[in-house]
């Protein structure tokens, strides 16, 4: 009796569970829904920067309103000039290891002899060969 009472409560545990299992794994916080995103290193940076930015403005409409003197203004804006400064240089370093190399384009001559058959083409940016029909590019 008590084996199958034991079954029944592992039965029910695993039904009662698995919804939730189910959630968890397929909906995880820190993925987005519609993948990822080819900046997602970058987003701390970005949103440093946007911080800073909002700090000078913070300090230069003090200034306008003659909150702070300009003494005061140019002292106190110096390390978030700097701190921008360092952040544009590591955004641009990012952003130059993230751009994908290309591959150059094939350059296509006027006169071209066919691989297939062996007749010259003259047809300047002929792609396929007029006796054959075979490609340039095989």
């Amino acid at each position: 009796m008590d084996f199958l009472l034991y079954s029944y409560y592992l039965l029910f545990s695993i039904i009662l569970l698995t919804p939730f299992l189910l959630f968890h794994f397929k909906f995880q916080e820190n993925r987005s829904t519609f993948g990822s995103d080819s900046n997602e290193s970058l987003m701390p940076l970005k949103q440093k920067k946007s911080n800073t930015l909002d700090s000078l403005k913070d300090l230069r409409s003090d200034f306008h309103s003659g909150k702070i003197s300009e003494e005061e203004f140019q002292s106190i804006s110096i390390p978030y000039l700097n701190e921008l400064d360092s952040i544009e240089a590591q955004l641009t370093v990012l952003k130059t290891r993230a751009i994908p190399q290309t591959l150059e384009p094939v350059k296509i001559s006027g006169d071209w002899k066919c691989s297939n058959c062996g007749s010259l083409i003259q047809v300047p940016k002929a792609k396929f060969c007029p006796e054959c029909g075979s490609s340039r590019m095989a």
